[in-house]
């Protein structure tokens, strides 16, 4: 497989070379150990490499004695090598932890391909818009619930402005343009539809009697509505909080 860094050093790790994109002729021979360490590195770009995994993975997978002592020293060799590329900065120490491979850009292509705009890339985006896989996933998830509560919330409001009409669509005797403000108890705003002539601290006082009006709601005050499966009347009272994802309760008065 052959990466290319920052477009500008070609790594060919079956040959185990670095060469320049635009000196051919600039090439420079790695050795085994550092050559694996690269191949790690390019493969995991921007991840922190624990010092234990490339312990294993270059020496110990292979057979050969690791210690840290090698492993610093074949690191710093391979600052060294990819310093004569103008590209000093790209391995960073974390101390007692390991080290991350910090390219900006690396194309990846076979070894007998040629390098194209169409290749498959491994490229990572300036430091600020990157974003671990983990958040993104719960962004989707969040967008999601919004979009879900969204459409809630507004099935909700429909159903409560469209209550007068199926209201009077059921019991067919309420004037829906008929509603008065009958003023207000504690934080619910009061409405009489098809208003009787009741005082309003008569109704008031039906309302308490039921609700609290602690939490902001509107109250409607039905009169007088013939129920369909009774022969009687009577009145009704809907208790519909302003919290659109509480629905709304009714209460009926036998008069």
């Amino acid at each position: 497989m052959i990466f290319v860094i920052n477009k500008i050093i070609k790594f060919n790790e079956y040959e185990g070379t670095l060469e320049n994109i635009d000196d051919p002729g600039n090439t420079i021979l790695l050795v085994k150990p550092a050559c694996r360490l690269l191949s790690i590195f390019v493969r995991n770009n921007d991840m922190l490499i624990k010092r234990k995994q490339l312990l294993d993975e270059v020496w110990e997978d292979y057979g050969l004695k690791a210690t840290d002592s090698n492993l610093n020293n074949y690191i710093s060799g391979l600052r060294r090598s990819l310093a004569k590329f103008e590209e000093e900065e790209l391995i960073i120490t974390y101390p007692r932890q390991g080290f991350k491979f910090t390219a900006k850009k690396i194309v990846r292509q076979e070894a007998n391909a040629i390098l194209s705009e169409t290749d498959i890339m491994i490229e990572l985006e300036q430091k600020e818009n990157i974003r671990p896989d983990g958040h993104k996933v719960e962004q989707r998830r969040t967008n999601l619930w919004l979009k879900k509560t969204t459409l809630q919330k507004m099935a909700i409001i429909i159903v409560i402005l469209l209550l007068p009409f199926f209201l009077s669509m059921a019991y067919k005797q309420i004037p829906v343009s008929n509603i008065t403000n009958l003023g207000q108890y504690k934080n619910c705003d009061i409405y009489s539809i098809k208003y009787n002539g009741m005082q309003p601290k008569e109704i008031e006082n039906m309302i308490s009697n039921r609700y609290s009006c602690e939490d902001k709601a509107n109250v409607y005050y039905y009169f007088n509505i013939k129920e369909k499966s009774v022969s009687s009347h009577a009145s009704l009272i809907a208790y519909c909080p302003l919290d659109i994802s509480t629905s709304c309760e009714i209460s009926y008065i036998k008069g």
